[in-house]
């Protein structure tokens, strides 16, 4: 059973407020824990969770490491499964697929564990010093991250919800202890502006499960976090950056997103996102050079760019070549994507575009062997249906 909207869009739009960033006097470029955050936003997982694990061993209190394992791991397996990028979370996206990925029993005990952990330290100090912020802080990302899991890995509505809503909790409790404990404004804000989105007859709802919101006034308490917030800034000018697609403000999200990439420049995703947003604003040939740079990186060995979805971005780059009226361009790119072996269904969809102009030029025959192709692999398919479609449409030309 699906979760009511607003429910659900609570959930999903606070994965990103648990990567937090060390940032403000208590860090450094000799600090652990920020080293291993960057290694965390460069999608470096297997060296933040080293980096983590040696620290702890020696700072076995320290909350901020303890939470940051957490979400390496957690984001590690979110990203080998490509749940990572805005994409999935769109209308439609993989994300609300109701089918739950199988997990390996060995990380959702190593996950669990770790949070369980944090919980506890968390909890011993805020008992020990109910006006600890830091703990309060903590203890709501600890929750933030227990929702993502249950949300975009188990397809655990409820448990998600229930989690997010804890986390919602204790960081207005921060903010009644402290009003200028700025990161906490983040999960508040994105409250306030989702919630502030809905139809009036949901905010109904909303309000009476405790949920209230101003949209405007998110917007302006996020943009505040990537000002002045401390832990939480990094993950502030993200959601920013999402918030302002939401409003279709491209531009604006298009800036936030450049200054990310300069800050992260081993995170392959940023430039895909630029592109994607390049093609939101019909820009097509800026979104073809983009992904161009992407695999550019990718064939010169550029650290960050090794394990690239090269399918999809080959894919990505056909489209854009092909909206900017460069068949030859696209066809080059399709060529490339539907030529990989592995059963990636953007090479499969890559060889329907590929079909899709040789039949605008006119080249029919040609066309359909690409159709015949993807039909006879993958017959059980989407694709596999629309290559069909295709051929029966051609053998009437």
């Amino acid at each position: 059973m699906k979760p009511p909207c607003f429910l659900l869009l609570l959930v999903v739009l606070l994965p990103a407020t648990v990567q937090s960033q060390i940032g403000g006097a208590q860090a450094g470029p000799s600090d652990p824990v920020a080293i291993a955050t960057d290694h965390l936003r460069n999608l470096e997982y297997e060296e933040a969770i080293q980096q983590l694990q040696s620290w702890l061993e020696t700072h076995p209190k320290d909350l901020r490491a303890h939470n940051y394992l957490g979400i390496s791991v957690l984001y590690q397996q979110m990203f080998h499964r490509g749940v990572l990028e805005s994409r999935v979370y769109g209308h439609g996206g993989d994300v609300f697929k109701a089918s739950k990925a199988a997990l390996a029993v060995e990380f959702q005990e190593q996950l669990l564990s770790i949070l369980e952990k944090a919980q506890s330290l968390a909890d011993q100090r805020a008992r020990s010093d109910p006006k600890d912020k830091e703990a309060v802080y903590w203890a709501g990302v600890t929750h933030a991250t227990r929702a993502t899991y249950h949300f975009t890995l188990r397809k655990e509505y409820m448990p998600s919800l229930h989690e997010s809503t804890d986390a919602l909790k204790l960081h207005r409790t921060l903010l009644e202890l402290d009003p200028n404990y700025v990161d906490a404004y983040l999960v508040v804000g994105m409250n306030n502006y989702i919630v502030g989105s809905l139809p009036w007859y949901i905010k109904v709802l909303a309000s009476l499960t405790g949920h209230h919101g101003d949209r405007a006034e998110g917007i302006r308490q996020v943009k505040r976090v990537t000002e002045e917030g401390n832990y939480a800034r990094e993950d502030a000018r993200l959601m920013l950056a999402v918030l302002y697609q939401r409003e279709k403000m491209y531009r604006e999200a298009l800036h936030v997103y450049e200054e990310m990439a300069r800050a992260y420049p081993r995170n392959y995703l940023l430039p895909c996102e630029i592109a994607a947003l390049h093609g939101s604003l019909s820009e097509w040939p800026s979104a073809a050079q983009l992904y161009d740079s992407v695999l550019q990186r990718h064939y010169s060995g550029q650290p960050g760019y090794a394990h690239i979805p090269l399918a999809r971005t080959l894919y990505l780059s056909g489209e854009a070549y092909e909206r900017s009226d460069q068949p030859e361009s696209a066809l080059s790119r399709y060529s490339e994507a539907g030529a990989l072996t592995g059963g990636d269904r953007y090479s499969y969809r890559a060889q329907l575009r590929t079909g899709d102009i040789l039949v605008r030029l006119q080249r029919t025959e040609e066309a359909r062997t690409y159709y015949k192709r993807v039909a006879e692999v993958t017959p059980d398919s989407e694709e596999g249906k629309v290559a069909r479609d295709a051929l029966k449409r051609t053998s009437r030309k």
